[in-house]
């Protein structure tokens, strides 16, 4: 609110204690969601946010750490990915007259 307009850094904590992502799996090394509301203003006429927006945090016993929140890597039996050789064979369209399998563009 009116609050996060006078400070400097403005951040908010989300914990998972009694929410549905407490049982996920996605967040069980985590304890909540870190938010970045505001960054300070330093020499310029607006602020620019991270590019990681998606924070977690983690209590150990007398440290707080805060890690970038990812997703983890799909190790379904299913691959849903194109393999290369289904690409070769795969007719090519390009933004250009030049030849299939030609490099450079030609606009």
């Amino acid at each position: 609110g009116s609050i996060t307009r006078l400070c400097d850094n403005a951040i908010a904590l989300e914990s998972f204690k009694g929410s549905e992502r407490e049982t996920n799996p996605l967040y069980k090394d985590y304890h909540g969601l870190l938010q970045v509301l505001q960054v300070p203003h330093l020499n310029c006429l607006a602020s620019q946010l991270p590019d990681h927006k998606d924070l977690a945090f983690k209590l150990k016993r007398k440290q707080f750490s805060i890690e970038r929140l990812h997703l983890p890597p799909d190790l379904s039996e299913t691959v849903s990915r194109v393999s290369r050789g289904e690409l070769a064979g795969a007719p090519v369209s390009a933004c250009g007259s030049g030849a299939p399998g030609t490099k450079h563009l030609d606009f």
